[in-house]
Parts: structure tokens; sequence; C-alpha cells
């Protein structure tokens, strides 16, 4: 199968594209470190012309990169995602759109999220990808994976696990927002696994949406220690004031997943920091 991956280059796509060709899949790389942009239309249809399904990935990801340039967040997350949804549905191809946690916000019913919790978002790139979900689903088939909050070795200088370890490599104190806030932690191996299992799925798991995590919920604070004991940092922790955009209480139900695409994550939270430190010090 052929499969056309935007943002192939990115965190997810690196690894998700390594599994995809270990399982026999030739991978239509279409990512802007190679010059190929989501804004342009001809440009995707061109390269999309022999795909038997499209993953993508492409998007502006990070929060404050988004809420500094909002225009471009939107642009690329959502008319570039409008894009990429029509080339789908211009040549029929079965699309698999990365989406994220980020669209639930702010969470109004008790957890654990299920995927019948209302999507808006609250933030720019929670807004930005809440809209071009809408895009997605005017495509058929189509199928939306709501990732949870991703780590891996490639973003070991982001989020939590990144500030700490950052900061403990430094010899500094790691710096913790709030702490007492909840997070459904999901290694990018595992995510990887979820977009292949949903790029071969039957036909009858698609026109839907997946939550993909863990379904362990960890305080930021425990979340913290962990980090600490992984990678044998045993002094003061700073505290600051969090943000507002997230919330008390943040984790999935797989269930879904687990049922319809055959989800199964294979990495705790322990586990995937210990992968990011083994490749740490591998490439020492």
């Amino acid at each position: 199968m052929q499969i056309l991956v935007t943002g192939s280059r990115g965190f997810v796509g690196t690894e998700t594209c390594k599994l995809l060709e270990e399982q026999g899949h030739k991978i239509i790389h279409y990512d802007l470190m190679d010059g190929y942009d989501i804004m342009d239309f001809e440009q995707l249809l061109d390269m999309a012309v022999d795909a038997d399904r499209i993953l993508h990935l492409a998007a502006l990801a990070r929060f404050e990169d988004c809420d500094r340039n909002p225009k471009l967040a939107y642009d690329t997350n959502v008319i570039g995602t409008k894009n990429v949804a029509e080339v789908a549905k211009y040549y029929h191809i079965p699309i698999v759109y990365s989406s994220t946690g980020s669209t639930y916000m702010p969470i109004t019913q008790e957890p654990p999220i299920t995927e019948d919790f209302q999507t808006r978002g609250n933030s720019v790139y929670g807004c930005s990808k809440a809209v071009a979900e809408k895009y997605i689903q005017e495509c058929n088939p189509h199928i939306i994976l709501r990732y949870a909050h991703i780590i891996g070795f490639e973003k070991r200088h982001h989020g939590l696990v990144g500030n700490f370890i950052s900061r403990i490599n430094k010899g500094m104190k790691p710096t913790l927002y709030n702490g007492v806030q909840s997070n459904d932690f999901v290694s990018v191996k595992d995510i990887a696994m979820a977009n292949y299992l949903a790029l071969t799925a039957s036909w009858d798991s698609w026109n839907t949406e997946y939550n993909i995590g863990t379904s362990e919920e960890l305080s930021a604070g425990r979340a913290g220690d962990i980090v600490c004991e992984v990678f044998g940092y045993e002094g003061e922790v700073e505290i600051k004031k969090g943000r507002e955009v997230d919330p008390i209480r943040f984790v999935y139900n797989i269930d879904k997943a687990r049922k319809c695409l055959g989800f199964d994550p294979q990495y705790s939270f322990k586990d995937a920091v210990l992968e990011i430190k083994k490749e740490m010090d591998k490439n020492a």
C-alpha cells in the first residue's frame, strides 16, 4: 500500500513512517522540510495521485507557536487540512487525521473522556484542530485520532518531561506548573501503532473518531517525580502557576479504540521515560 504522509519528517511522522515501512508499506513523503507545503493544493493533488491512503499529520502543533501567530495556526491547521481533505475527496482516498485532546477543552463533563464529549477547544491550537476536524468529517471514508499528550525522544525538549530533563541535565531545579492537574501521557511508539492500525483498519471501523492514549491518569506532580527517579535527581522542584487552559483532570477512555482498532498501548509513562533516557544515553 502507498501512503501519503503529510508531516512525515516530524516527531510523530518519523516514528510512524518507520513502522509503516517495516510493515511493507511505501511512503510518499510530504513535508515542508522537503519543500512540500499543504497550503499548495496543486502540489498536493500531484503528489497524491497514486496514494492508497493519506495520513495527515502536518500541523502547527505547539501552543506557544499558535499563540504567537494565530494566523499561521489557522492557515496551517485549518486551511491546510481543508486542502488535504479536498484532495482525499477528489481521488476518493481514505484519510486518517491526527487530531488532539485539546479539542475537548474546556472539559465540562467528568472524565474519563469519551469520544462523545463536546469538541471546540479553548486555545488557538485546540480551536484550530477542532475546526479542521469538520473538513475531515466531510471525507468518506475518514478516521480521526485524538491523541493524548505525546512523549518521546524527539520531544525531549518540550512539555513537562522535556522541562524536567533539560533542567536536571543543566544542574537546575525542574519547574512544575501547578502540579495537581492530571494528564494521559502516551508514548510516540504507541501513537505510531495507532496510526498504522487506523490506516489498515477494516471498513466498518471508519467514519468515526478515536481517543488514543493509555487511560493511565497521572498528576503532573507524580509525572515529575517519575522523571526525577529515572534521571537520578533528588533535589527540589520549583512550583509555578499553571496554564489557565489546562483542565484539572485529563484522562481518556480508550475502549472504542481497543475494540474497533485493536489498539493496546504497550508503554506506561515510566516505560516511555525510560525509553527517552535509553535513547539519550545512546546518543551521548
